[in-house]
């Protein structure tokens, strides 16, 4: 994994500027979450939500990098390759909504 990055962004969801590790890219799946660390997909048209990877990883797809991920996001606004942003803290406290990989399927 990257270093994180020093580079700072406020949220709307947070008093405090919380620090951006890296874009996901090259890293793996697997690589990018965990109980330290949260997926998060963002669309050109500005929409943000966490995202659950679970589906994903129980179809043991956590060695493919997440540039093989890319084209399978659909947001809201019907817009495809959405870019996946890991992020500090656990998930399920971001306090965005959350999108999950089993739903892309369904």
């Amino acid at each position: 994994m990257p270093p994180p990055s020093a580079h700072q962004r406020a949220t709307t969801h947070a008093c405090t500027p919380v620090p951006i590790p890296f874009e996901a890219d090259l890293e793996t799946l697997a690589e990018c979450v965990g109980p330290d660390r949260h997926l998060r997909t963002i669309c050109g048209c500005g929409e943000m939500a966490e995202f659950d990877a679970a589906a994903w990883l129980e179809r043991r797809l956590g060695d493919l990098s997440m540039v093989n991920f890319t084209d399978r996001l659909r947001c809201p606004c019907g817009r495809r390759q959405g870019r996946f942003e890991v992020w500090p803290g656990p998930p399920g406290r971001s306090g965005l909504k959350a999108r999950s990989a089993a739903s892309l399927y369904g």
